[in-house]
């Protein structure tokens, strides 16, 4: 009579052991965030198609929840530190904490900036579909394909791009572009969905910490002051109020306020 519980207690361990050893092993934890932080750092670096430096731009701003659609987005600040979301972005900075954000060129840049002057252009580019870009020229809106020339502007069409994406969270994004040429000088100009146009004439003055040297320099500029060819700078961002620069050796980036 004592035999019938043993062969249940043995059947049910038995049992067990079966499940046991079937279940899936437990996954390890993932490393997502320095995943993430590896993936943005390349996203900084040269890369060899458009679509890649898409997905790195866009994953970054879906990580902090920023949303792409926003045109006053990237001038925003988010977590109030004074840093731009465009500057945090550039630095590789946290948007959403006011502890974490590019080191400013009041403090610690080796240059000042002293001058800026913007060329204007009357033009936003409102759509791309199919092959064709609508553009709002001054109080007009034209539409116009790859060839066709700007209205009353020397200006040409070279490129229209239509890059209707989502972000990492599924959001739909829109940053269509079109490529004018000068026909004057040669100049390249970008037009990017709702944001104003500036001409290659926008450019600003930085002079070095003594005030000594300066150097007048343009977006996407490489430079160097006179007395130290050496080290040199790319420009990254120009604005009205501040640029800024990244140290080509080091990679390290400055906010130059002025």
């Amino acid at each position: 009579m004592k035999l019938a519980p043993i062969r249940s207690t043995a059947l049910t361990f038995a049992t067990l052991l079966l499940a046991a050893s079937a279940a899936p092993p437990k996954a390890e934890p993932t490393t997502a965030r320095a995943a993430d932080a590896e993936f943005l750092k390349e996203s900084k670096q040269a890369k060899s198609t458009d679509a890649t430096e898409q997905a790195a731009y866009e994953a970054w701003f879906g990580k902090y929840r920023l949303d792409l659609n926003d045109p006053k987005m990237l001038d925003a600040d988010a977590d109030g530190d004074g840093a731009s979301n465009r500057d945090e972005f550039l630095a590789d900075t946290n948007p959403r904490n006011a502890s974490s954000h590019p080191p400013t060129g009041k403090a610690q840049a080796p240059l000042r900036f002293t001058e800026y002057n913007e060329g204007k252009l009357p033009l936003v580019l409102e759509s791309v579909r199919g092959g064709k870009a609508v553009i709002k020229n001054g109080d007009l809106r034209e539409t116009v394909v790859e060839g066709d020339r700007i209205r009353g502007l020397p200006l040409r069409v070279t490129k229209i791009s239509d890059r209707k994406t989502s972000d990492k969270e599924g959001a739909p994004t829109d940053r269509s572009q079109v490529l004018l040429e000068d026909t004057a000088t040669k100049a390249t100009i970008t037009l990017v969905k709702g944001l104003p146009a500036k001409t290659t004439a926008t450019h600003a003055v930085l002079a070095s910490a003594d005030g000594k040297e300066s150097v007048k320099i343009r977006g996407g500029d490489v430079f160097s002051l006179p007395g130290k060819p050496g080290t040199t700078y790319r420009v990254l961002d120009i604005a009205p109020d501040e640029v800024l620069i990244q140290q080509q050796d080091t990679r390290k980036t400055w906010t130059l306020l002025r």
